[in-house]
């Protein structure tokens, strides 16, 4: 790597002095972690050496892509970087100098879906030194409204975490370092006496979490939220059910989050109480496309054909969410993007919650499982009902008319807007006055108990962008059925029953018996609803 040249030498060496100094003068050692990964990075180097350079500067932690003419990313290798598949950004912390070949580039910037992306192209010839100013700038203000966002489903290393989330824009994420992987555990939770961390007053994440994730023949995944002490793993894929590890979770005071709704055991976890939160935007959407296999993974047959499209796969954990919901299973809807595994930055598929107190990692779990949630890869959206927003309960009548408002915004194209009763769709906006922006008004009487929830798509693109919110309950004190909602289950539940008792992949016949109980359990429930 050639010298820098001396003035920008003389700059970086007064920048890191005045980091090191503010570093010393606090003692979260966040501030120093970021610091040291960020604040004396030498020139970077892609391609042949042709003395041009690109200078970026950011207001702070910033995700950004390189590109050159053919499409190919020029993603420098020091520093943080990700690097998954398609996905293929670096995070540049304010100032960082990138030496290229010439040529022609397109460099792309984000922050988070709050902020309005900046892109520029400009051609870089050989000997040139080319400044380029990256500031997204913020076009809705989501704490000021008092909603604070979080990932559920985060695998980045731990010393990442304060910077992705301030380049995020990113309040609150778990961090899932305690990973089992089918039959073993693949990495082990760090050994700490603070499983909860701060950055600063808006950005906390948490180091003890873990993942369970036992795939194609095993129940699938549970997300284990908010530990204080780790919960170790004894089994392998078959054994032992996942109760073993929600049930520790909830023990010490964690949560459980269904990262997908439509693993083999999520209708058995829910029925047994075991489950918080409903993952309805999951790692299968990402800002390169849709995710669509998934009969390989284990999860449930998709029994409808428009399932297997990007613009459809949204609606199949959505039907399995309305189901949970008219059995009368209160479950607030989540968002994790893997993110560290998958092709996604972290927080681009995240749950924003409703906080009426300040803000804490404790008080934004309190507001989510109270259900003053959405969950959104893009649009925001919000639901209030007779004044009141997701999670509340209104006691009414039959035949009382409630006033209905809904709103979403967007830096895209909306498709449509939709109103869901009971997992019916009961009034679609479509017609809107700007781009990226709708609101829709109505009256409506539910003739029985229900629940109201609103969703939103965006015009589908490479890949679907579209959000969720939690329901709103309506008590009437007229109970409606559920069993046909009670006999889909009952079918998962037989379908899964079956595949156990035929599987050869237990290791001791007390085992089988073991996951065929927890199974039965569940399936008593539901059978008591149809009757």
């Amino acid at each position: 790597m050639e010298a820098e040249p001396n003035k920008f030498a003389q700059f970086r060496a007064s920048f890191v002095r005045r980091l090191i100094f503010i570093a010393s003068a606090c003692t979260t050692r966040n501030v120093i972690a970021t610091v040291l990964l960020y604040g004396a990075l030498p020139i970077s180097r892609v391609g042949a050496v042709s003395n041009a350079w690109l200078e970026l500067e950011t207001a702070g932690p910033t995700r950004v892509y390189l590109v050159d003419s053919t499409g190919t990313a020029k993603t420098p290798q020091n520093g943080l970087a990700y690097h998954k598949g398609q996905e293929d950004h670096f995070i540049v912390p304010g100032r960082m100098t990138i030496e290229l070949p010439s040529g022609h580039y397109r460099v792309h910037a984000e922050r988070g879906p709050e902020h309005r992306p900046v892109t520029v192209e400009f051609n870089l010839r050989a000997g040139e030194r080319r400044h380029v100013r990256l500031h997204p700038t913020r076009w809705i203000d989501m704490n000021a409204r008092g909603w604070y966002s979080g990932d559920l489903h985060n695998h980045h290393n731990v010393d990442e975490i304060p910077t992705l989330l301030i380049a995020e824009d990113l309040n609150l994420t778990p961090t899932l370092v305690d990973w089992v992987w089918e039959d073993s555990q693949r990495s082990e939770s760090p050994t700490t006496d603070a499983p909860i961390r701060s950055v600063d007053a808006h950005h906390v994440y948490s180091v003890l979490d873990k993942e369970v994730e036992r795939l194609v023949e095993g129940p699938g995944a549970v997300d284990l939220l908010g530990l204080h002490s780790p919960i170790p793993f004894q089994g392998y894929r078959l054994y032992p059910p996942n109760t073993v590890f929600t049930e520790a979770a909830h023990g010490e005071g964690g949560y459980v989050d269904a990262e997908k709704i439509v693993w083999r055991d999520i209708p058995a976890l829910v029925a047994l109480g075991q489950i918080d939160f409903a993952g309805i935007v999951y790692n299968h959407f990402n800002r390169q496309g849709v995710e669509l296999e998934t009969d390989s993974w284990g999860m449930i047959p998709k029994w409808r054909t428009e399932f297997h499209t990007k613009a459809g796969m949204p609606l199949w954990a959505m039907e399995v969410y309305y189901h949970f919901l008219n059995c009368g299973f209160r479950l607030p809807v989540s968002a994790g993007s893997a993110s560290g595994v998958k092709e996604a930055p972290l927080g681009y598929n995240r749950v924003y919650v409703h906080l009426k107190e300040p803000f804490s990692y404790a008080a934004w779990f309190r507001a989510l499982k109270a259900g003053r949630s959405f969950a959104t890869n893009g649009p925001f959206l919000f639901l209030i009902v007779a004044g009141l927003e997701p999670g509340a309960t209104i006691k009414t009548r039959p035949g009382k008319k409630l006033r209905v408002r809904v709103e979403a915004k967007s830096l895209r194209a909306l498709d449509r807007l939709e109103v869901i009763y009971r997992g019916r769709v009961i009034r679609s906006f479509q017609h809107h006055n700007r781009r990226g922006d709708l609101v829709g008004t109505f009256e409506f009487a539910p003739p029985t108990d229900g629940w109201l929830a609103a969703r939103v798509f965006e015009k589908p693109s490479r890949t679907i962008r579209f959000s969720h919110t939690s329901p709103v309950y309506l008590d009437l004190a007229t109970p409606t059925t559920a069993a046909e909602d009670a006999k889909f289950f009952l079918e998962w539940i037989d379908r899964e029953m079956h595949f156990y008792q035929a599987s050869a992949a237990f290791r001791r016949d007390a085992d089988r018996v073991l996951m065929l109980d927890f199974f039965a359990k569940a399936r008593a429930i539901y059978e008591r609803m149809t009757r």
